[in-house]
């Protein structure tokens, strides 16, 4: 049934772009080229100018490995975390009472309007040795693995809280009503229609915050440092080989590209095969 359903979607889907006039398709795939080539285009840039001997330099790789390995490691803690507290934000946001939601909806969003450097400065004041709540604790959160884990749950948490809310909204009320008028409480409700039939929203917000962290830069240098094989992320590790070796910091660059689009296609996968679990 989902089958049928994918396919005549996918069928309406290739009856609108048939309808449309050919200069009409032409402009459309003008454009989208012209935004490629602003966005993707510069990429190209990397793999021109980064000699095999960057990519397979000995100490190139070391540095990638401790740095991609410390990365990937805080940036699934903090998805983890960001899933298990920014979900229960979207469904509330998404489903709670009206009033007060757009202060609440500006509050959750405002770490995404910030520069991370702006976030860096801020948890340091808070999280710092002489910070607010900082300074009472037996050991310094600031400069540590944990600060770095810290930095991305704040910049990163909001961007899976704003997908899930959004993909929570569209699922119909009346499917939730009917859950409860069979005698479905409304934990049982969101367990078994509602986060379901989201599913592909929240898989995409958990693949998009996870990327956002796995990128984070401004607020995990303010926070965290970068000090190698402790709280160096390959980002910051980018960032620093580039003042002393430039082929160094475009290998690593080239690593951290590859990495990322291949982690994109592995997930884009899984996410378009929910996709017919949520409708």
């Amino acid at each position: 049934m989902a089958w049928h359903r994918t396919q005549s979607q996918g069928t309406r889907r290739r009856r609108s772009l048939a309808s449309m006039g050919g200069w009409a398709t032409v402009f459309f795939l003008v454009v989208t080229v012209v935004y490629l080539l602003f966005t993707v285009g510069p990429l190209a840039g990397l793999f021109t100018y980064a000699p095999c001997s960057a990519l397979l330099c000995p100490s190139t790789l070391e540095i990638a490995r401790r740095a991609l390995g410390l990365s990937l490691r805080c940036s699934l803690i903090a998805t983890g975390i960001a899933f298990m507290i920014g979900l229960p934000a979207a469904i509330y946001l998404a489903r709670g009472p009206s009033r007060g939601r757009v202060l609440l909806d500006s509050l959750v969003e405002l770490p995404i309007s910030l520069p991370p450097l702006v976030l860096g400065v801020a948890l340091l004041l808070v999280w710092g040795r002489r910070g607010l709540f900082g300074q009472h604790l037996a050991e310094p959160i600031s400069f540590t693995a944990t600060a770095v884990v810290i930095a991305q749950i704040v910049v990163a948490a909001p961007f899976f809280v704003r997908i899930a809310k959004t993909s929570i909204e569209h699922v119909p009320h009346s499917l939730e009503e009917a859950s409860r008028t069979l005698g479905a409480g409304t934990f049982q409700t969101y367990l078994r229609v509602t986060l379901p039939l989201a599913r592909a929203g929240i898989l995409s917000g958990i693949v998009t915050c996870w990327a956002r962290a796995m990128s984070e830069f401004g607020a995990t240098i303010m926070f965290a440092g970068s000090f190698p094989g402790r709280t160096q992320t390959l980002p910051t590790a980018i960032y620093m080989t580039m003042q002393h070796d430039v082929s160094a910091s475009v290998g690593l660059s080239v690593i951290m590209l590859l990495f990322s689009a291949a982690s994109f296609v592995v997930a884009q996968t899984c996410i378009a095969r929910a996709a017919p679990l949520r409708r």
